[in-house]
């Protein structure tokens, strides 16, 4: 009987331990490439954003989940977001004067896009549970372009602090963060 109980118990424990590490959002994650899968994930506050086609906020017309642009000016763009899921999150990255691999770290953003914030240095915005907005702050995280030739970017940002813009006492983490864009495929 003693037998029985300890080999339940330890097939109990293995089973719970098991379904704790698919629950790891980590795992939920698309995997670290650089050949122009057209990816992105990060976790922001412990939930997982991957980006999803659905309706955006503010409009009716399908919403992408990922797009991606690099300006004539070498200014690289961003858009993530989960548009199925009504509360879906979404992020916004901005990379200024994008010409090769390397390091850029984030500064204070207006939480506007391009069309009417372009700024001279690196920002971030998101948006969570389509209610509040979070922007970034001077030093307030890095992004790391891992790869940047034959229209593919790929980089990775491991911790990125958010600041709500009507409450700064409120802030977010957006951390594990992986993209790895084709140009000439993600928006179609």
């Amino acid at each position: 009987m003693k037998q029985f109980f300890l080999k339940t118990t330890l097939f109990l424990f293995a089973l719970t331990l098991s379904n704790c590490e698919k629950n790891d959002p980590q795992d939920q994650l698309p995997p670290i490439t650089q050949t122009g899968e057209n990816t992105f994930g990060c976790i922001i506050n412990g939930e997982v954003l991957i980006p999803q086609n659905g309706k955006g906020s503010l409009s009716v017309t399908p919403k992408r989940g990922i797009t991606a642009k690099y300006l004539s000016n070498n200014n690289f763009i961003i858009d993530a977001g989960n548009f199925k899921d009504s509360n879906g999150n979404r992020i916004y990255i901005y990379i200024y004067n994008l010409t090769s691999t390397g390091v850029y770290n984030f500064e204070l953003s207006n939480g506007e896009s391009t069309s009417t914030f372009e700024p001279l240095y690196p920002h971030c915005w998101s948006i969570i549970s389509q209610n509040s907005k979070y922007i970034s702050d001077i030093n307030t995280g890095t992004i790391t372009i891992t790869r940047f030739d034959n229209n593919i970017i790929s980089g990775v940002f491991s911790k990125l602090t958010l600041v709500n813009i009507d409450s700064p006492n409120d802030i977010i983490e957006i951390t594990n963060g992986r993209f790895d864009i084709n140009l000439n495929t993600v928006n179609k």
